[in-house]
C-alpha cells in the first residue's frame, strides 16, 4: 500500500510571523519531513504551498536541511528574500509520542517502520537531552561533526546572518552559531550549555574532571565570541525555572516575556509575543537601516564632487591648450582626496551617533537583565537572605561583572575606538586642505577654478 506523503505543519505561523521564531518552529516539521524521506524538492513544494495559505513568512525560502543519523540534529537553512542572509534553524527535542509508545510495547507485533525511525529520532532527542546534566558538550564534539560540516557547505553559497533554536535546538544554536562566527544567535527556552553540579552529583567528582576541562574551554569559547546572543525565555518556563536553580553555564543577553507559558515553542508564536520580539530583534535593523541611508548619502556627495573634479580638470586642460601645470596636477589629486575623505569622514560620524544610540539601549538592557535575574533568584529563593540570593546566582555564572560592569566596559572601549578613528580622519582631512590652501597661496589663480570645491 502506498504510504501518504508526510504534510508539514506551519503550527500558528502566518505570512507575517517573525523570522527567527518562525524557523525555530518548523524547524521540528522540517526533521519530521526527513525522517518521512521527504527529499528537498518535496519540502520546498509544502514550504511554499504554506505560504500560499498565510502560513509561514512569504520573504523565507527554503534552501537545504540536514539530520544525522547518528544524533538525530538537525538543521534547516532559509534564505531571507529581503536581505540576501540566511537564518539557520536547529530543531529542539522533538517528542513523537504515539510512535514511542507503539514501537516500545511489547504486545505490539506488527511495528511500522517509520515509526520505529521516529521513535528512535526521539530517544537520540532524549539522550542528548540527558547529555546535558551528564557532559559537557562543545563545538569539537563527534555530536556536531557532521552538523559542523552542513554549515560549512551552506556557507560556501550563502551569508549565514543568524542562527536559532527552541530548547535543546536553542543550546545547539548557541554553540554552533559562536563556533563559526555566525553574527546572531536568538534563540527561544533555550537548554543551559552544561549543568556543573548535577554532572558532578551523578559521576562524582574523578570521573567528571574532563567535563571540567570542557567547561573552562566552553566559558573561554564563549567569552571570544564578539556577535549577539539573545535568550527569549517565558517566565513560566518549566525547563529554566529548574535550571535556575543549579550551577549552570549559558550565554548571551536573556529577553523575558511574561505571558504565563510555559516551555512549549507555540508559546513565542501568539500576538502579543510575537509583537514584542519584533519590537527586540527590529531595533538593530533600525539602526542598520539609518546608517544604510547615510552610506548612499554620503556616496552621492562624494560622486557629486568627483563630478565637478572632472568638470574643473577638462576646463583647466582646454585653458591651457592640453597640458596641466604640476600646480594644476597636485590641487586636482587633493581635491579627489579630500571629497572621498570628508564622505568617509561624514559616514563614520553618522555611525558613531547610531551606535552611540544602540550601546544606550544596550546598557539600559545590561542593567535591566541583573534586575530580573535578581527578581528571578528572589521569587525561586524565598526563604533565602539576599547575600544568599546572590551567591547562588553567583555559582550559576550570574552576577553584576558578568551582566553589567563587563558590557559597560567593552561598551566604552568601542565608542573609545570609533571616537579615535573619526579623529584619525578629522586630521587627514585637515591636512588635505592645509595642502590645498598651500598650492592655491602660491597661485591665486587657482581659488577662481576650483569654486567651493576646497
Amino acid at each position: 500500500m502506498k504510504q501518504n506523503e508526510y504534510q508539514i505543519k506551519s503550527k500558528n505561523l502566518t505570512n507575517y510571523s517573525e523570522e527567527t521564531s518562525s524557523i525555530s518552529n518548523i524547524s521540528y516539521e522540517i526533521e519530521n519531513a526527513n525522517s518521512n524521506n521527504l527529499n528537498s524538492t518535496k519540502i520546498n513544494r509544502q514550504i511554499s504551498n504554506l505560504k500560499r495559505n498565510n502560513k509561514f513568512p512569504t520573504n523565507l525560502e527554503y534552501v537545504d536541511s540536514y539530520m544525522d543519523p547518528n544524533t538525530g540534529t538537525t538543521s534547516t537553512a532559509f534564505l531571507n528574500q529581503d536581505t540576501g542572509k540566511v537564518t539557520v534553524g536547529m530543531a529542539g527535542t522533538n517528542v513523537h509520542g504515539d510512535q514511542l509508545k507503539n514501537t516500545l510495547n511489547p504486545f505490539n507485533f506488527i511495528k511500522d517502520k517509520q515509526e520505529a525511525i521516529d521513535a528512535r529520532g526521539s530517544m537520540l532527542d532524549f539522550g542528548a537531552d540527558a547529555n546535558i546534566g551528564l557532559n559537557t558538550v562543545t563545538d569539537k564534539d563527534a555530536h556536531f561533526k557532521n552538523t559542523q560540516q552542513f554549515i560549512k557547505d551552506i556557507k560556501k553559497d550563502y551569508d549565514i546572518d543568524t542562527i536559532t533554536g527552541h530548547s535543546l535546538g536553542g543550546r545547539d544554536a548557541i554553540i554552533i552559531g559562536a563556533s563559526n562566527d555566525i553574527d546572531n544567535v536568538v534563540v527561544y527556552n533555550p537548554a543551559p550549555l552544561t549543568v556543573k553540579d548535577i554532572r558532578g552529583f551523578i559521576k562524582g567528582p574523578v570521573s567528571s574532571l574532563p567535563d571540567k576541562e570542557k567547561d573552562a574551554y566552553i566559558e573561554s569559547f564563549i567569552k571570544s565570541y564578539d556577535g549577539n546572543i539573545l535568550r527569549i525565555v517565558s517566565d513560566k518556563d518549566e525547563l529554566n525555572g529548574i535550571i535556575k536553580k543549579t550551577e549552570y553555564v549559558s550565554a548571551g543577553n536573556e529577553m523575558v516575556i511574561k505571558n504565563g507559558k510555559g516551555h512549549a515553542m507555540l508559546g513565542f508564536l501568539g500576538k502579543r509575543e510575537q509583537s514584542e520580539i519584533k519590537a527586540v530583534l527590529d531595533k538593530p535593523k533600525g539602526y542598520q537601516d539609518a546608517n544604510n541611508k547615510s552610506f548612499v548619502a554620503a556616496k552621492k556627495q562624494a560622486s557629486n564632487k568627483l563630478q565637478q573634479i572632472d568638470t574643473v580638470k577638462a576646463n583647466m586642460v582646454q585653458a591651457s591648450g592640453g597640458a596641466l601645470s604640476s600646480s594644476q596636477q597636485k590641487l586636482l589629486e587633493f581635491l579627489t582626496a579630500l571629497s572621498i575623505a570628508e564622505s568617509l569622514s561624514q559616514m563614520v560620524e553618522e555611525e558613531m551617533q547610531q551606535l552611540r544610540k544602540m550601546y544606550a539601549d544596550m546598557e539600559k538592557l545590561f542593567e535591566k537583565n541583573w534586575e530580573d535575574a535578581q527578581e528571578s533568584g528572589r521569587a525561586m529563593g524565598k526563604h533565602l537572605s539576599n547575600g544568599e540570593v546572590l551567591d547562588a546566582l553567583n555559582a550559576g555564572s550570574v552576577n553584576e561583572n558578568k551582566l553589567v560592569t563587563m558590557p559597560h566596559s567593552k561598551i566604552s572601549h568601542k565608542l573609545t575606538q570609533l571616537t579615535n578613528v573619526s579623529s584619525q580622519y578629522d586630521t587627514y582631512v585637515s591636512k588635505i586642505k592645509t595642502s590645498i590652501n598651500e598650492i592655491i597661496a602660491k597661485d591665486q589663480s587657482l581659488a577662481s577654478q576650483i569654486g567651493d570645491l576646497a
